[in-house]
């Protein structure tokens, strides 16, 4: 017995000396320890270096065989890429950028132009940053300054213009009916890409937007894919998200990649007749209306966001009602201003957040905002959206819908109702006119290829793409690239609108 427990106590010795040997070695691999490496130095703004590890990372896990941190390495120096190319601009850059567009300016008026870029405004390497959109943002925020600009303001003057018409039209005899006008367009999108810009093999992977049905855009038909060999599902367009899917064997493709979608679609006018009262009761307890109140992706949330849709709202119960109390609150208090869309959610924050705290967004951010708001109180919104058409070809566009029992879903444009704003000499009367039709109505000069914002792709893509919120533009994903696919191939992209005959 004595020898039994004399064993014991010699056994649980020799354990206590090597349980701190394998607690406490580090059996990470080279490889491991440069990712985590590279990981710190992302997560302290230190691009450079980051990207030096993640490539050195890459390279010793491919060796170590370890072929799943490999690509993840190889999507943290696309991240890397896609955040330094947002911000191209140092401080330096952007005084010598304001000082030759303003030869008039001061220092001190410089000085007050950057202070007021903090939106624009991101560390790198320890060093200040702005976004490539800096110029026209200021322009934006300062409409006296945008007002110098003549080119500028007789663009948006036509832009106004051509919504007035269609604001000052006759409304159809049938009040209850919301869809009048009708447009019949011909699209033609493609893609038109050199052999050397490509890798020799591999798969590439490409997602096409096309327009969805709805109930302003009743009617799509595609007409033509060329070539249809590469298509491997047929269009979806009766879905939530508008959509081409392709694949790309690399190693057969001899020539330039070429690539042609041709379709049609209608697209209506809406004008809604609202009575207040005659608004219905949502069934809270829907999964649809959990969908559409909830917090998530872009359309974040926070305290500080329901506190402020709560006191813009104050007691008003009326759901049409209190929406118009939000769009007002929305066009009256964030500037229109470009993003860094592709640096931010989810390599940064989410754009109702943003747009909260900075007071600034583009059409997509204030919609955004808009949603989060409205969602905060109770009221079901969402984000959609693809293109609008008012100058007269496609350009990409992101707009708000709010839904109404008894109406169904309700457009509400912010960004396109603060045009008025950066036009001199429009009387009270007729900015207010323009403001009030974009909220419940909507002219015939849209496209839509989404519902809502942060859609999967169809199929789901197996990789962060190179903006996973909107699809408006190709989307691409191929291992063998280096850069980043949807970015690379957005160079040879092009699409066009002519009215069909």
């Amino acid at each position: 017995m004595k020898r039994h427990v004399e064993w014991l106590i010699i056994c649980m010795i020799a354990l206590l000396l090597i349980l701190p040997l394998g607690c406490n070695g580090d059996t990470s691999s080279e490889g491991e320890k440069l990712y985590e490496q590279a990981k710190q130095q992302y997560e302290q703004a230190n691009y450079t270096q980051a990207a030096e590890l993640f490539q050195e990372a890459r390279e010793e896990l491919l060796a170590e065989g370890k072929d799943t941190e490999a690509a993840d390495c190889r999507v943290q120096l696309q991240n890397v890429e896609i955040i330094t190319m947002s911000y191209p601009y140092s401080e330096e850059d952007v005084r010598e950028l304001f000082a030759q567009h303003f030869p008039d300016a001061t220092q001190s008026e410089i000085d007050a132009w950057i202070a007021d870029c903090e939106p624009e405004r991101r560390d790198i390497d320890g060093q200040s940053h702005y976004t490539d959109e800096v110029g026209m943002n200021l322009l934006y925020r300062n409409q006296d300054l945008f007002q110098t600009n003549p080119q500028l303001v007789e663009k948006y003057r036509e832009g106004y213009q051509t919504l007035m018409e269609v604001i000052n039209r006759t409304p159809p005899d049938e009040s209850w009916q919301p869809y009048s006008n009708p447009i019949t367009y011909l699209g033609t999108s493609a893609l038109d890409v050199p052999r050397e810009e490509l890798p020799q093999s591999g798969l590439l992977q490409l997602w096409f937007s096309i327009p969805i049905l709805t109930g302003p855009q009743p009617s799509v038909r595609v007409l033509s894919i060329l070539p249809d060999d590469y298509v491997k599902d047929p269009p979806i367009f009766d879905s939530d998200m508008g959509m081409v899917y392709m694949e790309v064997p690399l190693e057969e493709l001899e020539d330039d990649l070429q690539i042609e979608i041709q379709f049609t679609f209608d697209h209506y006018e809406q004008r809604f007749e609202f009575g207040p009262d005659n608004v219905g009761e949502y069934d809270t307890g829907s999964d649809f209306y959990k969908v559409y109140t909830a917090s998530r992706g872009n359309t974040e949330i926070t305290p500080e966001i329901s506190e402020t849709a709560h006191q813009v709202v104050g007691d008003e119960t009326n759901p049409y009602l209190a929406a118009k109390k939000l769009y007002d609150y929305v066009v009256g208090n964030v500037y229109y201003g470009h993003l860094p869309h592709l640096a931010m959610w989810p390599r940064g924050e989410p754009e109702s957040v943003y747009v909260h705290e900075q007071r600034v967004g583009d059409c997509g951010a204030q919609c955004i905002y808009f949603t989060a708001l409205c969602r905060a109180v109770g009221i079901p919104c969402r984000t959609t959206g693809g293109w609008q058409l008012i100058a007269g070809d496609f350009a990409s566009h992101m707009w708000a819908e709010f839904y109404l029992p008894n109406y169904g879903w309700i457009p509400a444009d912010t960004s396109v109702a603060q045009i008025p704003d950066y036009i001199p000499d429009l009387s009270e009367e007729e900015n207010k006119e323009f403001k009030d039709f974009l909220f419940g109505s909507q002219d015939h000069y849209r496209c839509v290829v989404q519902t809502d914002m942060d859609l999967p792709l169809i199929p789901p893509a197996s990789e962060m793409v190179s903006i996973p919120m909107v699809n408006q533009y190709p989307e691409a994903l191929c291992d063998t690239m280096e850069g980043v696919p949807g970015l690379v191939l957005s160079e040879y992209f092009s699409i066009h609108v002519q009215v069909a005959e």
